[in-house]
């Protein structure tokens, strides 16, 4: 964001969440008792706060950086779940991204 000021505009970069984007998911099935681990890849993932799978919370949740978190799926049902990643800036949603089998 810019703000213009009499001495000189100013770029403002910290304090802003930014809305991050999802791109895959890897890989997208796994057990129904939970377990796997997940590499989910985007853009603008630093500040992420965590994943849900299907309303509920994975474990070891990791940002491996900007474009690259790890997390653990937890416990479901057989089906395709949406994975949603936390951010304070929105949250993302991948819809049916994981499928648990039996």
């Amino acid at each position: 964001m810019v703000v213009q000021h009499p001495g000189g505009d100013v770029t403002l970069t910290d304090g802003f969440a930014y809305t991050p984007t999802v791109t895959g998911i890897d890989p997208v099935t796994g057990p129904a008792a939970g377990g796997t681990t997940v590499t989910i890849t985007g853009t603008g993932l630093t500040d992420a706060t965590g994943v849900t799978f299907g309303g509920f919370a994975g474990t070891n949740f990791v940002v491996v950086s900007e474009t690259s978190i790890t997390v653990e799926t937890p416990a479901g049902t057989a089906g395709a779940v949406d994975v949603v990643v936390l951010h304070p800036g929105g949250n993302q949603t991948l819809a049916g991204g994981f499928t648990y089998t039996p």
